[in-house]
């Protein structure tokens, strides 16, 4: 079993070995990452088929220093896409909400994206240091609870608590708008 930066080194020198083992190490948790947001098997399955194909077809081009995060910021990117297309966006909302809480054409209607995010920037460092830690390792840099655990020096288990208690946390305070929040942030971001 090869480490990521292996693999990366493995897939720059055309080895279809190095494609096989990210689609094993990877595929289940790019698919429910998508999957989290479409609630749609075919589409999720699509999504993540077509970034690792694009990964393989560019594999010479491509500067990758973390291949996880590479890949959930590749498929946040295409769910993104995919919400964005006026046929898709109906699904997720009606246009009239869409409108009250993400904005018109008209500047004074327009929720800022940047407060929302500055909103969420306070409440994360308002968390405890070890909570805050462990939440920004799991939910900003995509590691596994367990990998989060090796590097932190706790259980596995505190890492599942830490991050139940960010995100009571987070939900407190920010209740109210935390559903058109995320609605926002996936697609105006």
């Amino acid at each position: 079993m090869y480490e990521d930066h292996e693999l990366v080194a493995l897939l720059k020198e055309d080895k279809q070995l190095a494609i096989e083992q990210i689609y094993e190490r990877y595929w289940k948790r790019l698919y429910l990452s998508a999957y989290s947001i479409l609630k749609d098997d075919e589409q999720s399955q699509d999504i993540v088929q077509d970034v690792l194909l694009q990964l393989w077809i560019r594999r010479n081009n491509v500067k990758i220093e973390k291949l996880g995060s590479y890949l959930f910021i590749a498929v946040r990117y295409k769910v993104l896409t995919y919400i964005r297309s006026a046929d898709n966006r109906k699904v997720f909302i009606e246009a009239e909400k869409f409108e009250q809480y993400c904005g018109t054409e008209e500047p004074n209607h327009r929720l800022n994206i940047n407060n929302i995010n500055n909103l969420l920037e306070v409440g994360i460092l308002s968390l405890p240091e070890r909570c805050r830690q462990v939440f920004i390792l799991s939910r900003k840099e995509f590691l596994s609870n367990k990998e989060i655990a090796e590097r932190m020096g706790i259980t596995v288990k505190a890492v599942e608590w830490q991050i139940t208690i960010a995100l009571k946390h987070l939900k407190t305070k920010m209740s109210d708008f935390l559903f058109w929040i995320f609605i926002c942030l996936l697609l105006i971001s």
